[in-house]
Formats: structure tokens, sequence, C-alpha cells
């Protein structure tokens, strides 16, 4: 008697991975800081198990940098991407992650950017924001009109902290 096993077909995902989505917005936002005035300590790019463990780290903003200049600065920046803005705004973070960029903030003495890139590709955005965390942590969902003051030049690339009205907040 044969005996035929059949296994199932692998389930094709055609669903753009999330995780390269981001690390794309990330490499994105660090080509932004020229790299003689800016230097990068820390990229916690996300990692997550199979069986759906992940580091602490995770809950970190993404990159942290310091100036090279006379003026030391050191800030971090948590990125996020998004294909367009829904009914005029966007879901950025859950109430947890917040809590931890402002924990990390605290705790750190350091400022805590999120750098919002809207619409295109995660490597080239359409739009630009980069935010302080404290103008946008008490909301969720935040919508373009509380972003536009913090709208950037998705080409330009910076040599100086002051360039980026980071440190005026």
């Amino acid at each position: 008697m044969n005996i035929t096993i059949i296994q199932p077909v692998a389930k094709i995902n055609n669903a753009p991975d999330n995780f390269a989505i981001g690390h794309a917005f990330e490499d994105y936002v660090v080509t932004l800081f020229n790299k003689r005035r800016f230097r990068l300590l820390e990229w916690r790019s996300d990692k997550k198990a199979t069986n759906g463990v992940f580091p602490l780290s995770n809950s970190l903003p993404d990159l942290e940098f310091d100036t090279t200049g006379r003026k030391k600065y050191r800030f971090a920046i948590e990125c996020k991407w998004r294909k367009n803005f829904y009914y005029g705004g966007i879901d950025w973070a859950n109430g947890e992650q917040i809590f931890k960029y402002q924990e990390y903030q605290n705790q750190n003495r350091i400022q805590v950017y999120v750098a919002i890139g809207i619409g295109g590709v995660s490597s080239n955005p359409e739009k630009l924001f980069i935010t302080p965390l404290d103008h946008i942590c008490m909301y969720t969902r935040v919508f373009e009109s509380h972003l536009f003051p913090y709208k950037k030049n998705t080409k330009q690339e910076y040599e100086y902290a002051e360039q980026l009205d980071l440190f005026n907040c």
C-alpha cells in the first residue's frame, strides 16, 4: 500500500515586511544627519524571535545621536513611517510605548524626538515631521495639523542641530 503524504504549500505572504519598512525609514533618517557633525551612538532596530519573544531594547527609541561641534547635544529619535494620514491623522504609538519613550527621556536626561514619515516609500517619504516627544506624548493618534510646525525638508542633509530646530523646544 502506497501512502502519499501531502504537505501544505507554504503560504505566500505578499504583505510588506514591517521590519524591513521600519529599517528603511530608520536608514533614511540616519542619512539626514551629516556624519561629520553628528555621531550615531545607537541604532536599535526591532528584533523578534519566531516564537514572538523580543528584547526590551525594542521599546527604546530607534536612534541616538550626539553632535561633534562645540555645543554638545545628545538626543534620541523614534522613527515612524506611515503610508498616509487616515482621516487627517495617524496612530503613532500605544500608551505603553509612549510611557517607555518618556521614561527613557527622563532616565537618560536627553530629549527624545519622533520622526514621522508620510507617503512615498519608507526610504523616501513625501512628508517628514520631526517633533519633540513632549509635543505628542499625550496622544496615541496625532493629526497632520498638529505636526505641521515640525515639518522638515525631506531632501535636506542637516549639518547643524540648529537647522532642525530640535533644541529650541
